[in-house]
C-alpha cells in the first residue's frame, strides 16, 4: 500500500480517480464488517470467518494485478475491499481477547509492525534498483502478501474465551454505552485527517522527486516509533487517563502536518515521521483499550467492526476532499488542512476529559 498510489498515479489515474478507488474501501466498510464480524460472534467461528475474508481477498485482488485503466482498477479494487475490510477488525478481535487472557496488546500488534518495515524498506530498494515508473511489481508484492496471510490464517485457532452468542438488541445496548460513542467520534474525525497521508504521502514524495527508497526509509521510521509506542503503552495507561492520551495524540499530529506542509528536506520528511508513534501508535493503543474496557466478550468482534466502521467513515470523507484538493492545489495544502482538522477530535476528547473527571474517569483511570 505505501507505493500503490503513486503506482496508479503512474498509470496516469488523477488525483480524484485515486481518492475515488480508495473511496470504495471506506465505504464497503461502513456495512460489511459490521457483517462479517456479527456472523463470527454469532458462530463463535472467529477463525473460520477470518479465513475466509483473508483468502477472499487474495483472490479478490488477482484483477489488480492486470488492470490498467481507472474502471479496470475500480472493479479490482472492489472485489478486494468487499473481503478486505473485515480482516483487520477480526485480527483485532483475536487480540483483545488475548488482551483480556493477560496477554499485552504491543507484543501482538508488533509484528504487524515489522513486517511492515521489511516490506516497505525492502520493496522500495527494489524498485528503485528495477526504476521502472510503473513498476507491475507493486500489485504482485501485494497479492503474495496476501497469500501468506491466507496460509497464515490457516494455523489460527479459536481463543479459550467463553462467552454467550450475541443478539441483535445487544449492539444497540454498546452503541448507547457514551464510552463508545465518544471513542467512535474522535476516530471517525482522526481518520479524516489521516487521508492525506495513508493516500498522498506517497505522492507528495513522489512530486518532490524523491526515489522510492526514501519513501520507504520515511514510512519504516514512522513505523518504527510505531512500534516504541505500542510496546509501551501499558506503562503509559497505567500513569495516564486515557482521554489524556488520546489528547496528545492529537496534539503532536496537528505538529506533524504543519511541519510537514513547510519542510522539502528528505532528511527532515524522515525525522518527522518520528511523530508517527503518536499520530498512529498512541491513538491505536488507547482506541484498542477502550474496546477491551468496554465491549463484553460476545461482542468482541463487532465492537471491532464498529470501530472499523467509524474510521472508515472518515476516510470516504477524508477521501473525497482530498482528491479535489490535491487537484486543485497540490498535496502541500492538504497537510495543512490536516493539521486545522486536528482540533476537532482535540477539542472533542478534552470536552469528554472535563465533562467525565466527575463522574469518576468513565474512560479509564490510571491502574
Amino acid at each position: 500500500m505505501t507505493f500503490l498510489p503513486a503506482y496508479l498515479r503512474g498509470l496516469g489515474l488523477s488525483g480524484r480517480e485515486i481518492s475515488t478507488v480508495f473511496t470504495v474501501t471506506p465505504l464497503l466498510a461502513l456495512i460489511v464488517p459490521l457483517a462479517w464480524a456479527y456472523l463470527a460472534d454469532k458462530t463463535q467461528r472467529h477463525d473460520r470467518v477470518l479465513r475466509i475474508v483473508v483468502g477472499g481477498a487474495f483472490v479478490g485482488f488477482i484483477p489488480m494485478l492486470f488492470a490498467r485503466s481507472f474502471a479496470a482498477v475500480f472493479v479490482g479494487w472492489a472485489l478486494y475491499a468487499m473481503f478486505a475490510v473485515a480482516v483487520g477488525g477480526l485480527a483485532d478481535a483475536f487480540a483483545v481477547a488475548r488482551v483480556r487472557e493477560g496477554a499485552i496488546y504491543g507484543r501482538v500488534r508488533l509484528w504487524g509492525s515489522v513486517g511492515y518495515v521489511v516490506a516497505a524498506l525492502a520493496l522500495g530498494a527494489l524498485l528503485s534498483a528495477r526504476g521502472r515508473p510503473t513498476d507491475p511489481l507493486v500489485p504482485i508484492a501485494m497479492w503474495m502478501a496476501l497469500g501468506c496471510g491466507f496460509l497464515a490464517a490457516t494455523r489460527l485457532r479459536g481463543t479459550g474465551e467463553a462467552s454467550t452468542r450475541p443478539r441483535a438488541a445487544d449492539i444497540w445496548a454498546l452503541l448507547r454505552d457514551p464510552r463508545m460513542r465518544l471513542l467512535l467520534a474522535i476516530a471517525a474525525l482522526h481518520w479524516i485527517c489521516l487521508s492525506p497521508y495513508n493516500v498522498y504521502f506517497g505522492v507528495f514524495l513522489h512530486d518532490l522527486g524523491l526515489a522510492p527508497e526514501w519513501w520507504g526509509l520515511a514510512y519504516s521510521t514512522g513505523v518504527v516509533m510505531e512500534v516504541i509506542v505500542l510496546m509501551m503503552f501499558h506503562h503509559l495507561q497505567a500513569r495516564f487517563r486515557l482521554e489524556t492520551l488520546l489528547a496528545a495524540a492529537f496534539a503532536v499530529s496537528t505538529a506533524r502536518w504543519l511541519a510537514i506542509a513547510a519542510v522539502k528536506s528528505p532528511g527532515a520528511l524522515v525525522a518527522l515521521q518520528t511523530l508517527h508513534g503518536m499520530t498512529f501508535g498512541m491513538f491505536w493503543s488507547a482506541a484498542i483499550a477502550l474496546i477491551a474496557a468496554t465491549v463484553p466478550a460476545s461482542l468482541r468482534a463487532t465492537g471491532q467492526a464498529l470501530l472499523v466502521m467509524s474510521l472508515n467513515l472518515g476516510g470516504a470523507i477524508g477521501n473525497a476532499i482530498s482528491g479535489r484538493v490535491y487537484d486543485a492545489h497540490g498535496s502541500r495544502l492538504l497537510f495543512l488542512l490536516a493539521a486545522v482538522g486536528e482540533l476537532a477530535p482535540l477539542g472533542v476528547v478534552l470536552v469528554a476529559r472535563r465533562r467525565l473527571h466527575a463522574t469518576a474517569g468513565l474512560i479509564s483511570s490510571p491502574s
